[in-house]
């Protein structure tokens, strides 16, 4: 890997500063997600800065999710993160708004009784059964998320589950039931991936997902009840204050 070097530095620019830009700007025009970057030795050599300098910039650039570093391996180009916006939208127009093609496998079609977590937040008629449905959701046949929604199933009758196929469930229930919701609460932590979740999302088993708790409401019901894990290492979340 060729860099610039550090006489370049223009005046008066910290080299800290210059360098991550460097870097960047190197990563943007010549690599692709995995190749390597040089060491923090190799940095510090090459660029004529101190190994401190070469290695706050390698942190902030795994931080920002532009680098992966892996002990004893090296650093490499990430994948980009996506931005996981604080609103409710469907997954499947988030991916095509940022130009990625959505797809979804479906794990589990179920209608019945809710779990104990689904009851407590679905304001469901005494009785009242739920569709339940889990899917591994996709960006470009990449694996993003599990999704795990419990829906009032008296909204959907006749729902199936090819219905489903690389389909918006939003855009079914507007379509076919008239239901587009209109607020809710969402809870988000960081939590250890399942062993399930690594195998499904084909991340580390000492990764991190993000977990999403969501509860919809439709003319002052809440009747979707949703738990998904999202990738930690693809997604961060933003929100407007």
């Amino acid at each position: 890997m060729t860099l610039a070097p550090g006489a370049d530095r223009p005046t008066g620019i910290p080299k800290y500063l210059w360098l991550k830009r460097v870097l960047l700007d190197h990563i943007d025009a010549h690599l692709t997600v995995g190749d390597p970057l040089p060491s923090e030795r190799e940095l510090a050599e090459s660029m004529d800065v101190s190994r401190m300098t070469a290695r706050r910039v390698l942190t902030d650039l795994e931080a920002e999710g532009r680098v992966t570093r892996a002990v004893g391996r090296g650093t490499f180009v990430s994948a980009p993160r996506i931005v996981l916006p604080m609103r409710l939208s469907s997954f499947t127009v988030d991916m095509r708004a940022r130009g990625f093609t959505p797809g979804a496998r479906t794990l589990r079609f179920t209608t019945g009784a809710p779990s104990d977590a689904a009851a407590r937040a679905l304001d469901l008629p005494d009785g009242g059964e739920v569709l339940t449905i889990r899917r591994l959701r996709t960006a470009d046949g990449v694996p993003m998320a599990i999704e795990e929604v419990t829906l009032d199933a008296a909204l959907l009758p006749g729902l199936s589950e090819r219905d489903l196929e690389d389909a918006s469930l939003y855009t079914l229930l507007a379509q076919r039931a008239d239901v587009v919701f209109d607020g809710g609460t969402q809870t988000v932590r960081a939590a250890p991936v399942t062993e399930e979740e690594s195998a499904l999302l084909e991340v580390p088993h000492h990764s991190a997902v993000l977990r999403l708790v969501r509860a919809s409401t439709w003319r002052g019901r809440t009747v979707e009840y949703t738990v998904s894990s999202y990738r930690g290492d693809r997604y961060e979340l933003s929100t407007a204050l």
